[in-house]
């Protein structure tokens, strides 16, 4: 298996040397069959992990290996060094731990003896013989005087008899019919959970909200630990601990002085149309507020509640006030990946005429929560620039930043002057203001609850908290000057690395952030200033999940914050897909297998009941697909490394169903030659086109062939004599005319 960065949910981080292909196998493996890889779970020395050594005795290998199917029964497992068994393989132990509930004694029963068999005619001749001697020996025993007595004591002596042998039978008679009552609950459970996901199929909507919609039960918590890494279990000190640690949280620390703004002016009236369009807008099945007020019920409202929500809203935006209310609500603790007993593991969950304006204010460089951006769009930036200075043998370092719960940590009024910078109208700034003004959220972890107040942070889940923090990072970042227009011959202190004249220094998706410099000494002044500026509008980084790689023609310098050494790494999960500087696709391959597995397994209790082979197909490729081709639009065309993704979950899926399946590769390539299409016509001077077009400028490919390049597709297959695919993708029709169907 190796050793892993990045734990998965079916193995640990924990191995021995770099995965092979067998190693992606036996994940594969653990993947489709919901197995668990013991060996990887459990942190051991070099020397008492290796199972397997070389004749010669150079080299080692961990290749036995324990899997189970319950993660939770695995205590430890180790190999046994002192053992010798006369191979080249060593004795790998694990401790298990058994559920004494499944040990019914029902399993252990012995077997019941064989009646005996009797012959009739020796056993009439016994029977004659016995009856004689009884006749003739029988004598009256009774006392006359004394029979009335022992008649009473042998009719309760024979009732407590008879309770004592007919209690055992009422009770299993009971503890039979409880069981079958749980047993007809559950199966009528089962039933209801079967008849209502195939309904959700054949309706062709989400399987994945319906079953949440289902599960009746609710996670209580068991214990947190305290700041000294107790494990607190007493509810009180439990309730106690959140309330310290969610009030320190949302308290303000950074002092940010709110900069003067225009007086305000009179704002045009809010119209029902607008209302009317926001409402269309929102997403149905989410959760109600305090008032039970659903998404669904609003948009049933009509006309009139239309016109009844503008005048509210106009008159609230006029005396830039609203309902108090609308100042309190409702936190509910989603668990992130970790150790759910520490408090730092959870993230707490809490217009369109702004929406335009703030996103102006934003540069190419942040692609987080704006209209027609998304993640495809860094991925394929950054891929690109590894690509370039890779073929081209130019140093290249990258710093992925991480900030410290962001969204809850940013300071009001820097987002109210960040605002301001942005040229928002002083009433809309001042309802804000109003907005996140003596605030404050409840935490129901039991029965009681807990208020807390809130005097820092935007509130997650609302629609414009997002532009919020976007805002005010850009206008903190505006201080340092990166982004400026810059002589490159005269100039020395530049930071990032030159793009046919224009300088990246950053990508940012939200508070994802990922800066380029072309040396470690530069990354680092690059990090303790980007740090300085997010400090005072309340940002801070996590030193601990902050992480740079560089690739070879780089200086072997360390990259520090505040004078503490960042960990290097050689790959990193940059919005859902692995970078590395060589661009290897091998470990992405691995995790859209694995990721196409998981979308399997969801969908495998619903597929294996329909009988429609569309519905099924339907279904494989709504859910499995793109599981399997994230990303892949902006992957170099390689044979080799593309084939084995398209073939595993459907060669599957083939063998369980008839159902006629879309070609998966026909569909990754589709939307590569759609991707492909959109970078070219761009014309808002985003880094994925620019980097696309990019050649370096003064320095020269060495000899050789250069490894394969992601253009090389389009080169191959569109471009012909006199015509450039460039050109042809330019036209839209024309680009659809050439590319796969």
């Amino acid at each position: 298996m190796g050793k892993c960065a990045t734990p998965s949910i079916r193995h640990g981080k924990h191995g021995l040397g770099i995965r092979n292909d067998n190693g992606e196998r036996l994940a594969e493996l653990l993947d489709s069959r919901r197995l668990y890889h013991g060996n990887s779970l459990f942190e051991k020395p070099d020397r008492r992990r290796w199972t397997w050594k070389s004749p010669n005795g150079d080299t080692t290998n961990e290749i036995d290996h324990i899997l189970a199917n319950r993660k939770w029964s695995l205590l430890d497992v180790a190999v046994l060094p002192s053992f010798d068994v006369g191979s080249d393989h060593r004795l790998v132990r694990a401790k298990v731990r058994l559920n004494q509930k499944f040990l019914k004694k029902d399993y252990h029963q012995p077997s019941r003896p064989r009646r005996p068999t009797y012959d009739i005619t020796t056993l009439e001749e016994k029977i004659s013989s016995t009856t004689g001697s009884f006749s003739t020996t029988r004598q009256p025993t009774t006392n006359p005087l004394r029979w009335p007595h022992q008649m009473c004591r042998t009719c309760s002596s024979t009732n407590l008899v008879s309770t004592a042998a007919t209690r055992p039978t009422s009770e299993r008679s009971a503890a039979k019919k409880r069981r079958t009552c749980r047993m007809a609950v559950q199966e009528s459970l089962a039933n209801r959970r079967r008849s209502a996901l195939l309904q959700t199929a054949e309706k062709r909507q989400s399987l994945k909200k319906k079953k949440f919609e289902l599960v009746d039960e609710r996670t209580v918590m068991t214990a947190l630990k305290d700041e000294n890494g107790q494990l607190k279990t007493s509810r009180n000190e439990m309730e106690r601990l959140t309330v310290d640690f969610y009030t320190k949280l949302f308290r303000s620390d950074v002092p940010v002085p709110r900069t003067p703004t225009p007086p305000p002016e009179d704002e045009p009236l809010i119209l029902p149309e607008e209302v009317k369009y926001a409402i269309r807008k929102l997403k149905v099945g989410t959760a109600a507020g305090p008032d039970n007020i659903s998404s669904e019920l609003l948009k049933a409202g009509g006309d009139s509640l239309y016109r009844l929500l503008a005048r509210h809203f106009s008159k609230y935006l006029s005396e830039a006030s609203i309902p108090e209310q609308w100042k309190t609500s409702k936190t509910i603790l989603i668990p992130k990946k970790g150790d759910l007993t520490d408090l730092n593991n959870f993230r707490p969950i809490s217009s369109y005429r702004l929406e335009k304006q703030l996103d102006n204010f934003q540069p190419p460089s942040q692609a987080g929560f704006r209209r027609n951006y998304s993640c495809l769009d860094h991925i394929h930036a950054l891929t690109q620039v590894v690509e370039r200075h890779r073929e081209h043998q130019m140093p290249l370092a990258l710093a992925f930043v991480d900030y410290y719960k962001a969204f809850d940590s940013v300071e009001i009024n820097a987002v109210l002057n960040a605002l301001a910078s942005a040229g928002v109208a002083t009433k809309y700034v001042e309802l804000i203001a109003n907005s996140n003004e003596g605030t404050s959220t409840t935490i129901q972890l039991f029965d009681k609850k807990l208020s807390i107040p809130i005097r820092k942070g935007v509130r997650q889940g609302d629609t414009i908290s997002p532009k919020l923090f976007s805002t005010a990072l850009e206008d903190a970042m505006r201080q340092l000057g990166w982004d400026e227009e810059h002589d490159w011959e005269d100039s020395t202190d530049i930071r990032g690395i030159n793009i046919d004249g224009k300088v990246l220094t950053n990508l940012r998706f939200a508070d994802d952030i990922v800066l380029f410099s072309s040396s470690t000494t530069e990354l680092s002044s690059m990090l303790n200033d980007l740090d300085e500026v997010g400090k005072k509008i309340g940002l801070k980084m996590n030193v601990k999940k902050t992480q740079w790689m560089k690739n070879r023609f780089c200086d072997q310098g360390k990259v520090t914050l505040e004078g503490r050494d960042l960990q290097e790494v050689t790959s990193y999960i940059y919005l859902g897909r692995e970078v590395n500087m060589v661009n290897d696709l091998q470990a992405e391959i691995g995790r859209r297998k694995r990721a196409g597995w998981a979308a399997f397994n969801s969908i495998k209790e619903v597929t294996s009941q329909l009988k429609d082979p569309k519905l099924r197909a339907h279904i494989f490729e709504a859910s499995i697909i793109p599981a399997i081709s994230y990303g892949t639009e902006v992957w170099p065309d390689t044979k080799k490394k593309m084939q084995p993704p398209y073939e595993l979950p459907t060669a599957h899926w083939n063998v369980l169903s008839s159902a006629p399946l879309a070609s998966s590769k026909e569909h990754i390539q589709r939307g590569k030659h759609r991707w492909g299409g959109h970078v070219i016509r761009r014309q808002d001077d985003r880094w994925s086109t620019r980097l696309t077009h990019w050649i370096p400028r003064n320095i020269k490919r060495p000899l050789g062939r250069p490894p394969t390049r992601w253009t090389d597709y389009f080169r191959k297959n569109i471009s012909q004599p006199g015509r450039h695919w460039r050109t042809v993708a330019q036209d839209r029709a024309a680009w659809r005319t050439c590319g796969p169907r």
